[in-house]
């Protein structure tokens, strides 16, 4: 969904993904990657690999190195890959414009950036994509992240020998399997609400989006709940439960409640959350394996590797 404006893929380059069959995406977080790689068979998907993880360190070039060694101990080669940065290192605005073509379109959003943002203190760079059209308006979402994070992207990727393709937010990468995994089950295809909660090691937050995209964090702490004992833990679920309630008395409230990331390690988290939850909405894993049609049989835990694998199958679409 959000292409860097000033990456400029060649005729050639362009050729040469169209002919590949394996396609990779690469979580950056600040102490840690996630890569899942995906291959494209004529009709069906597959892991020639299953994801993996591993630590990085602060300095770009040492993580590329780590970063180029993970790979190729696994006897892969990788020239280019779509990245992203970690959400807590973008920011979300919402606009409402009317109808233009592309050159105007930025013109309207740079001009409600610098009115809303000012200048500021560091530099900046976005992009946006079209959420819904209607009554000759375009609802936006822009996406804004500091001009660091995407060289450290490109520093990584030069020290690993990787070439970024894409580089786009966490949070847009689990929206995008979402609405994979929505209109993959007739069920749920006509819900408009996206609801996302995402458990992780450095973040766990809501996202909901419709004709907006809300950003919530959330305050839970994944290493000091796995320490808590049992009845701490019952509490601290209750705590979350609570905060997610605060979180829907400002916005309509969905039918389907995707639950992603570390929900998979921690099931009784999602269990006495729909307990209490009842029938105001259904909490559905945010399975890689249906958002992407995908034959899988195996006890991994994909809903961890969410985001790469999103950032993957772009390549597939793309």
């Amino acid at each position: 969904m959000f292409k860097l404006r000033d990456l400029d893929l060649s005729s050639k380059l362009k050729f040469i993904l169209r002919k590949q069959k394996k396609y990779v995406g690469i979580e950056v977080d600040k102490d840690f990657c996630r890569v899942a790689i995906l291959q494209k068979e004529i009709d069906s998907i597959s892991f020639p690999i299953l994801p993996f993880e591993f630590e990085i360190v602060k300095d770009e070039d040492q993580s590329g190195r780590i970063l180029r060694e993970e790979i190729e101990s696994k006897g892969l080669t990788i020239k280019h890959a779509n990245f992203s940065v970690p959400i807590s290192e973008t920011l979300f605005k919402n606009l409402k414009i009317p109808k233009a073509q592309d050159k105007e379109l930025r013109e309207a959003i740079e001009w409600n950036l610098r009115e809303e943002l000012g200048n500021p203190e560091v530099s900046t760079v976005y992009d946006y994509a079209v959420l819904a059209e209607e009554d000759g308006f375009f609802y936006l979402v822009i996406v804004i992240t500091k001009s660091d994070m995407i060289n450290r992207i490109f520093s990584i990727g030069e020290a690993a020998g990787i070439q970024p393709i894409v580089i786009d937010s966490v949070g847009i990468s689990l929206i995008n399997l979402a609405l994979l995994q929505r209109d993959k089950v007739e069920s749920h295809s006509k819900e408009n609400n996206i609801c996302i909660i995402h458990l992780d090691k450095n973040e766990c937050y809501m996202l909901f989006s419709k004709d907006a995209i809300t950003l919530q964090p959330l305050d839970f702490n994944i290493e000091r709940y796995e320490q808590m004992s049992p009845d701490d833990k019952e509490r601290e679920v209750i705590r979350l439960i609570e905060e997610i309630n605060y979180f829907f008395l400002a916005i309509n409230e969905p039918r389907i409640i995707y639950t992603s990331g570390f929900f998979v390690k921690y099931p009784e988290i999602k269990a006495y959350m729909q307990l209490r939850f009842g029938s105001r909405f259904f909490l559905e894993d945010l399975d890689p394996a249906i958002a992407l049609g995908m034959d899988y049989r195996s006890s991994f835990p994909l809903q961890i590797f969410a985001t790469p694998i999103s950032l993957a199958y772009r390549g597939i679409e793309e």
